[in-house]
């Protein structure tokens, strides 16, 4: 009697098995794309119509952890096609990336003074009025609420986020596109990822403007990262942006004549964009991205090949 062979059968199953993580590493910044938004859109819209059917209580624990987890879709998914496409390596570049603090001390300078002082000095050429008083009358929350309020949000908003958009998907996109494209490319996927906000109250006007200031502030996010090749920088920045917005609105709570909330974006877009127009002029487009890197589209270097062909955290843009 002949004993079919187990060997037909196991070499179709590492076929598919190739196949799927061949598809991955060839297309990774669409299998991340296509992952981070099934993942989050799933969950979201998920729970707001189950919630508006009735078959899910929106105050229970059940929907509080899909949205938990919504959040955190752009780090699963990065963790799982990094996990795919280049193994233990790959997720321990990641998480170097994390921790890279040692980069040029200006950064720091820039995110934690920089950056507010750039969205109240825009504000304040168009609503001077109400925005100057209101800092003179309550100046100490630059360095009180604020630095505070970026932590918060660089740990909870920044770390679900950041890993994958400028971790992951950055620089994939950098390997496939010039620096100027690969931003504006990543920026536009990270902005159409927070559509489904406007279930939740946004007004189309806000959700519009939300998407416009995204982007903008996408583009500071990709000089950031090609700059240091740290996350960790990026997480903070992410905190910046949103803990500035929000510190114009507090200085300018209760106020009359100041920008709603959708001028506010615009107006934060207009703040960013300025400073992306002079440094792409600076930087000839390239947004920090160093030339002479071993594989110039790819910041930081190890994610391709391995820590010893990173280029110093501590390179300047």
């Amino acid at each position: 009697m002949t004993i079919p062979s187990r060997q037909p059968r196991q070499a179709a199953a590492t076929r598919r098995r190739s196949g799927v993580r061949g598809w991955f590493s060839r297309h990774p910044l669409l299998a991340y794309t296509l992952m981070a938004y099934g993942i989050s859109w799933t969950l979201l819209i998920g729970g707001f119509f189950g919630s508006e059917a009735g078959l899910l209580n929106p105050d229970g624990s059940l929907v509080g952890v899909m949205i938990q987890v919504a959040a955190a879709g752009p780090l699963i998914a990065a963790l799982i096609v990094l996990a795919l496409t280049r193994g233990g390596a790959g997720l321990a570049g990641l998480a170097r990336s994390l921790i890279r603090w040692r980069v040029n001390p200006l950064w720091y300078a820039f995110i934690f003074l920089g950056v507010p002082l750039l969205l109240i000095t825009t504000v304040s050429a168009f609503y001077g009025d109400s925005v100057i008083p209101a800092l003179t009358a309550d100046w100490s929350l630059l360095y009180s609420w604020f630095p505070l309020q970026l932590v918060g949000v660089a740990l909870v908003t920044g770390l679900t986020e950041e890993p994958g958009w400028r971790g992951f998907a950055l620089p994939a996109a950098n390997r496939r596109f010039q620096p100027m494209v690969a931003a504006l490319v990543v920026s536009a996927i990270w902005a159409g990822w927070h559509l489904p906000n406007a279930l939740f109250g946004q007004t189309l006007t806000e959700t519009l403007s939300h998407l416009v200031v995204t982007v903008v502030n996408g583009l500071v996010l990709a000089w950031a990262y090609n700059s240091t090749g740290s996350v960790l920088i990026v997480l903070l920045l992410h905190g910046a942006q949103n803990a500035a917005t929000q510190l114009v609105a507090q200085l300018l709570e209760g106020s009359t004549g100041g920008p709603s909330v959708a001028v506010l974006y615009l107006i934060s877009a207009l703040a960013s964009g300025v400073l992306m127009a002079a440094v792409a002029v600076l930087t000839r487009g390239r947004l920090g991205l160093a030339r002479n890197n071993p594989d110039a589209h790819s910041a930081p270097a190890e994610f391709v090949a391995g820590p010893a062909a990173a280029r110093s955290p501590r390179q300047k843009s």
